[in-house]
């Protein structure tokens, strides 16, 4: 009887750790984030009244609101196009630029505070490194937006 008790604990430890075992391939199997191509950035706005004129002072800080995400491709020919998905204050227009250099354009937030814009701007009005700020008309605090530094090669 002793046996018996001994092989079930066995058996039962076996196939715990078989279970175990087959879940780890599964995990290191998990699809990851593919590397950016060097003519791509992809930054976060956070929510901040001000900063300089890259940004340095903005943290992605994880108890700062978000305000959506910012992708950056530089084009062949002289052109830097920017994707802005925004999540923000419901049906207002916010003013999207690339800082301290020029307006890029509006988005407006839909009923829920969503919006999306497409722009660009010469590459040759920045160089490897720049950022962007977005805010609605009056510039009131609380509702600013400043991106993460862009660095782009």
């Amino acid at each position: 009887m002793r046996q018996q008790g001994q092989f079930a604990t066995r058996s039962i430890s076996t196939a715990l750790a078989g279970c175990c075992l087959l879940g780890l391939p599964a995990t290191a199997q998990m699809p990851t984030r593919a590397p950016l191509p060097a003519n791509v950035a992809q930054v976060s706005l956070i929510a901040q009244d001000e900063s300089d004129c890259t940004n340095t002072t903005v943290k992605d800080d994880p108890n700062r609101t978000r305000g959506g995400e910012i992708t950056v491709t530089r084009q062949d020919g002289g052109t830097t196009t920017v994707q802005v998905g925004m999540t923000a204050t419901p049906n207002t227009t916010y003013h999207v630029f690339l800082k301290c250099v020029r307006q890029l354009g509006d988005i407006k937030t839909d009923e829920e505070g969503s919006g999306i814009g497409t722009f660009s701007f010469p590459t040759g009005s920045v160089g490897s490194t720049f950022a962007f700020d977005m805010y609605p008309e009056g510039a009131p605090h609380g509702n600013k937006f400043q991106s993460l530094t862009v660095t782009i090669k």
